[in-house]
Parts: C-alpha cells; sequence; structure tokens
C-alpha cells in the first residue's frame, strides 16, 4: 500500500495516462494497469524494457475488459515486497521517456 500511495499521484500527473481501476490504494493490490493516449502498449514496454524497467504488456488474460473499455490492450506494472520507492521513481522516469520517444 506504501507503494501505490507514492506511485498514483505521480502516475495520474503524467499526461494523456490512463490507470485502469480504483484510484484509492486501499481497492488495489500490487500492480497498476494503464494506457497512454495514442500509444500502444507494446510499444511503452519496450522502450521501459530499454531502461530496465519490466512490464507486461497485452490483455492480461481480461481481453473482455478490454473491449469493453475500447482499448486494444494496457501495460501493467506489477511490483512486491522487495520494490522499493526508487523502483516507482524508474517506473515513472521511463514512462516520461517512452512518451518523448513515441509521441
Amino acid at each position: 500500500l506504501e507503494l501505490l500511495d507514492y506511485l498514483l499521484p505521480k502516475l495520474q500527473k503524467i499526461e494523456g495516462l490512463s490507470i485502469l481501476g480504483p484510484l484509492d490504494s486501499k481497492h488495489r493490490t500490487g500492480l497498476v494497469s494503464f494506457t497512454i493516449k495514442g500509444m500502444h502498449s507494446h510499444d511503452i514496454a519496450a522502450v521501459l524494457n530499454t531502461k530496465g524497467v519490466a512490464v507486461r504488456s497485452g490483455h492480461h488474460c481480461t481481453m473482455p475488459l478490454h473491449k469493453s473499455l475500447n482499448i486494444p490492450a494496457s501495460t501493467r506494472a506489477s511490483f512486491y515486497l522487495y520494490n522499493t520507492k526508487q523502483d516507482m521513481d524508474s517506473l515513472v522516469d521511463s514512462i516520461m521517456y517512452a512518451k518523448e520517444i513515441l509521441s
């Protein structure tokens, strides 16, 4: 929860980024799925990978949800006890880099 509380406000400040699911960390688990307007999740994941940030992209076994949201796919960042606030900062910095590259 501490990492979610740290990460969610940072992600909400990124223009064009939409977080899927509730914004209240008490109603989430250790992952955040998101889309960025005009960018495909596979492209985002590829750019983040060049920065050493591992995320998943695609339907995440929820194709009906993606269809109902009218999105082709999403990017998912997962974290656990071994992750740090520095990891969250790396994720945010890498997303900003991806936006520069892919815009």
